[in-house]
Protein backbone atom coordinates (compact mmCIF):
# COMPACT_ATOMS: atom_id res chain seq x y z
CA UNK A 1 0.00 0.00 0.00
CA UNK A 2 2.91 2.38 1.04
CA UNK A 3 4.31 1.28 -2.63
CA UNK A 4 1.07 2.46 -4.30
CA UNK A 5 0.61 5.81 -1.99
CA UNK A 6 4.18 6.60 -2.75
CA UNK A 7 4.08 6.31 -7.00
CA UNK A 8 3.97 9.83 -8.39
CA UNK A 9 0.86 8.55 -10.64
CA UNK A 10 -1.16 8.12 -7.38
CA UNK A 11 -2.47 11.45 -6.31
CA UNK A 12 -3.60 12.61 -10.12
CA UNK A 13 -5.19 9.05 -10.67
CA UNK A 14 -6.78 9.69 -7.09
CA UNK A 15 -7.77 13.26 -7.57
CA UNK A 16 -9.22 12.51 -11.12
CA UNK A 17 -11.22 9.45 -9.73
CA UNK A 18 -12.78 10.89 -6.80
CA UNK A 19 -13.23 14.51 -8.32
CA UNK A 20 -15.26 12.96 -11.34
CA UNK A 21 -16.92 10.16 -9.39
CA UNK A 22 -18.56 13.17 -7.40
CA UNK A 23 -19.20 15.49 -10.18
CA UNK A 24 -20.95 12.20 -11.73
CA UNK A 25 -23.01 11.61 -8.70
CA UNK A 26 -24.36 15.05 -8.19
CA UNK A 27 -25.11 15.49 -11.69
CA UNK A 28 -26.48 12.07 -12.95
CA UNK A 29 -28.51 11.64 -9.56
CA UNK A 30 -29.34 14.91 -7.77
CA UNK A 31 -28.78 17.78 -10.45
CA UNK A 32 -31.43 19.65 -9.16
CA UNK A 33 -29.30 20.03 -5.99
CA UNK A 34 -25.96 20.66 -8.07
CA UNK A 35 -26.11 24.65 -7.01
CA UNK A 36 -27.89 24.17 -3.65
CA UNK A 37 -24.78 22.19 -2.58
CA UNK A 38 -22.46 25.09 -3.30
CA UNK A 39 -23.82 27.37 -1.02
CA UNK A 40 -22.63 28.31 2.79
CA UNK A 41 -23.28 25.83 5.15
CA UNK A 42 -23.78 22.51 2.63
CA UNK A 43 -21.78 19.97 1.91
CA UNK A 44 -19.28 21.07 -0.10
CA UNK A 45 -18.33 23.45 2.67
CA UNK A 46 -18.35 21.25 5.58
CA UNK A 47 -15.88 19.20 3.81
CA UNK A 48 -13.82 21.75 2.77
CA UNK A 49 -13.25 23.04 5.88
CA UNK A 50 -12.72 19.09 7.66
CA UNK A 51 -9.89 19.45 4.73
CA UNK A 52 -8.46 22.76 6.23
CA UNK A 53 -8.42 21.36 9.78
CA UNK A 54 -6.75 18.59 8.45
CA UNK A 55 -4.19 20.43 6.56
CA UNK A 56 -3.39 22.80 9.47
CA UNK A 57 -3.00 19.45 11.82
CA UNK A 58 -0.83 17.74 9.67
CA UNK A 59 0.80 20.79 9.17
CA UNK A 60 1.82 20.58 12.84
CA UNK A 61 2.53 16.87 12.84
CA UNK A 62 4.52 16.89 9.89
CA UNK A 63 7.22 19.73 11.63
CA UNK A 64 9.51 17.96 12.65
CA UNK A 65 10.51 17.14 8.80
CA UNK A 66 11.19 20.60 8.34
CA UNK A 67 15.13 21.62 10.09
CA UNK A 68 14.32 25.50 8.72
CA UNK A 69 11.05 26.58 10.88
CA UNK A 70 11.01 30.05 9.34
CA UNK A 71 11.54 29.87 5.50
CA UNK A 72 9.65 26.68 4.83
CA UNK A 73 8.24 25.11 7.17
CA UNK A 74 6.62 28.43 8.71
CA UNK A 75 5.75 30.57 5.07
CA UNK A 76 3.85 27.11 4.49
CA UNK A 77 1.65 27.13 7.79
CA UNK A 78 1.63 31.17 7.26
CA UNK A 79 0.08 30.45 3.88
CA UNK A 80 -2.43 27.56 5.29
CA UNK A 81 -3.82 29.82 8.25
CA UNK A 82 -4.53 32.34 5.31
CA UNK A 83 -6.58 29.64 3.22
CA UNK A 84 -7.99 28.60 6.24
CA UNK A 85 -9.42 32.50 7.59
CA UNK A 86 -10.38 33.29 3.65
CA UNK A 87 -12.49 29.51 2.96
CA UNK A 88 -13.89 30.52 6.41
CA UNK A 89 -15.39 34.39 5.13
CA UNK A 90 -13.38 36.37 7.60
CA UNK A 91 -12.34 39.28 4.41
CA UNK A 92 -15.96 39.65 5.40
CA UNK A 93 -15.58 41.17 8.60
CA UNK A 94 -12.09 42.85 8.98
CA UNK A 95 -13.47 46.34 6.58
CA UNK A 96 -16.45 48.76 8.23
CA UNK A 97 -17.07 49.73 4.75
CA UNK A 98 -16.48 47.16 2.11
CA UNK A 99 -16.86 43.43 2.15
CA UNK A 100 -14.19 42.97 -0.14
CA UNK A 101 -11.13 44.44 0.95
CA UNK A 102 -8.71 42.25 -0.40
CA UNK A 103 -10.22 43.17 -4.44
CA UNK A 104 -9.18 45.92 -6.55
CA UNK A 105 -12.36 47.76 -6.39
CA UNK A 106 -12.01 48.26 -2.52
CA UNK A 107 -8.92 50.13 -3.13
CA UNK A 108 -10.50 52.05 -6.10
CA UNK A 109 -13.10 53.29 -3.90
CA UNK A 110 -12.50 56.73 -2.44
CA UNK A 111 -14.84 56.22 -0.25
CA UNK A 112 -12.91 53.28 1.65
CA UNK A 113 -10.47 54.80 4.36
CA UNK A 114 -6.50 55.27 3.49
CA UNK A 115 -5.75 53.36 6.68
CA UNK A 116 -7.59 50.12 5.82
CA UNK A 117 -6.45 50.09 2.04
CA UNK A 118 -2.95 50.89 3.66
CA UNK A 119 -3.38 48.14 6.28
CA UNK A 120 -4.66 45.67 3.76
CA UNK A 121 -2.61 46.28 0.82
CA UNK A 122 0.34 45.63 3.09
CA UNK A 123 -0.67 42.33 3.93
CA UNK A 124 -1.48 41.57 0.58
CA UNK A 125 2.46 42.17 0.27
CA UNK A 126 3.29 40.00 2.64
CA UNK A 127 1.28 37.04 1.26
CA UNK A 128 2.64 37.63 -2.30
CA UNK A 129 5.79 38.06 -1.31
CA UNK A 130 5.70 35.12 0.34
CA UNK A 131 4.12 32.74 -2.74
CA UNK A 132 6.48 34.77 -4.96
CA UNK A 133 9.77 33.58 -2.87
CA UNK A 134 8.48 29.51 -2.61
CA UNK A 135 7.98 29.81 -5.94
CA UNK A 136 11.67 31.36 -6.46
CA UNK A 137 13.01 29.23 -4.65
CA UNK A 138 11.33 25.70 -5.72
CA UNK A 139 10.83 26.66 -9.32
CA UNK A 140 13.95 25.29 -10.77
CA UNK A 141 14.11 21.96 -8.41
CA UNK A 142 10.18 21.36 -9.44
CA UNK A 143 10.77 21.55 -13.05
CA UNK A 144 13.43 19.06 -12.95
CA UNK A 145 12.55 16.83 -10.51
CA UNK A 146 8.98 16.55 -12.70
CA UNK A 147 10.64 15.00 -15.36
CA UNK A 148 12.38 12.48 -13.03
CA UNK A 149 8.38 11.15 -11.68
CA UNK A 150 9.33 12.87 -8.01
CA UNK A 151 6.02 11.90 -6.29
CA UNK A 152 5.85 15.28 -4.24
CA UNK A 153 6.29 17.36 -7.24
CA UNK A 154 3.59 15.39 -9.27
CA UNK A 155 1.53 15.64 -6.46
CA UNK A 156 2.46 19.93 -6.01
CA UNK A 157 1.82 20.01 -9.84
CA UNK A 158 -1.95 18.51 -9.16
CA UNK A 159 -2.33 21.09 -6.52
CA UNK A 160 -1.35 23.97 -8.39
CA UNK A 161 -3.27 22.97 -11.79
CA UNK A 162 -6.25 22.76 -9.35
CA UNK A 163 -5.93 25.89 -7.68
CA UNK A 164 -5.45 27.56 -11.26
CA UNK A 165 -8.71 25.51 -12.72
CA UNK A 166 -10.74 26.44 -9.75
CA UNK A 167 -9.76 31.02 -10.13
CA UNK A 168 -10.88 30.16 -14.03
CA UNK A 169 -13.91 28.44 -12.80
CA UNK A 170 -15.01 31.05 -10.40
CA UNK A 171 -14.32 34.02 -12.83
CA UNK A 172 -15.28 32.45 -16.20
CA UNK A 173 -19.05 33.54 -15.98
CA UNK A 174 -18.36 37.14 -14.91
CA UNK A 175 -15.70 37.43 -17.85
CA UNK A 176 -17.97 35.75 -20.10
CA UNK A 177 -20.52 38.88 -19.28
CA UNK A 178 -18.00 41.32 -19.19
CA UNK A 179 -17.42 40.51 -22.81
CA UNK A 180 -20.47 39.91 -24.31
CA UNK A 181 -22.16 43.24 -23.04
CA UNK A 182 -23.45 42.12 -20.21
CA UNK A 183 -24.96 39.34 -21.05
CA UNK A 184 -25.08 36.44 -18.78
CA UNK A 185 -24.54 32.62 -19.08
CA UNK A 186 -27.96 30.52 -19.08
CA UNK A 187 -28.75 29.58 -15.42
CA UNK A 188 -28.08 26.23 -15.72
CA UNK A 189 -24.45 26.84 -16.74
CA UNK A 190 -23.35 29.49 -14.00
CA UNK A 191 -24.85 26.35 -11.80
CA UNK A 192 -21.99 24.07 -13.16
CA UNK A 193 -19.19 26.70 -13.19
CA UNK A 194 -19.97 27.25 -9.31
CA UNK A 195 -20.34 23.35 -9.14
CA UNK A 196 -16.50 23.02 -10.84
CA UNK A 197 -15.69 25.72 -8.83
CA UNK A 198 -16.36 24.64 -5.16
CA UNK A 199 -15.93 20.97 -5.87
CA UNK A 200 -12.39 21.56 -7.26
CA UNK A 201 -11.53 24.15 -3.86
CA UNK A 202 -12.89 21.46 -1.69
CA UNK A 203 -9.63 19.24 -2.85
CA UNK A 204 -6.63 21.46 -2.21
CA UNK A 205 -7.02 20.82 1.71
CA UNK A 206 -6.69 17.30 1.15
CA UNK A 207 -3.61 17.42 -1.63
CA UNK A 208 -1.78 19.36 0.78
CA UNK A 209 -2.61 16.25 3.78
CA UNK A 210 -1.41 13.56 0.80
CA UNK A 211 2.27 16.06 0.01
CA UNK A 212 3.19 16.14 3.58
CA UNK A 213 2.66 12.50 3.95
CA UNK A 214 4.25 11.77 1.18
CA UNK A 215 7.34 13.94 1.49
CA UNK A 216 7.32 13.10 5.64
CA UNK A 217 7.46 8.62 4.33
CA UNK A 218 10.33 9.91 1.48
CA UNK A 219 12.40 11.36 4.49
CA UNK A 220 12.02 8.40 6.43
CA UNK A 221 12.45 6.15 3.82
CA UNK A 222 15.89 7.72 2.56
CA UNK A 223 17.30 7.48 6.63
Amino acid sequence: MKKIFLSPFFTPICFVLCWGMMLAVVLVYFPEQKFKITEDGQIIEIITNIGYISMLTALMYFAKDYTDKITSWGIYLFLAMCAFLREAGIQHHLSRTDSTPFKSRFFLNPDNPWGEKIVFGLLLIVIFGAVIYLAVKYAKYLVLSFFKLNTVTWSTAVFCCTLVFAKFADRFPGNWRDAHNNILLPRGQIEIWSLLEESSEMFLPYLVVIMLAQYHLLKNKQN
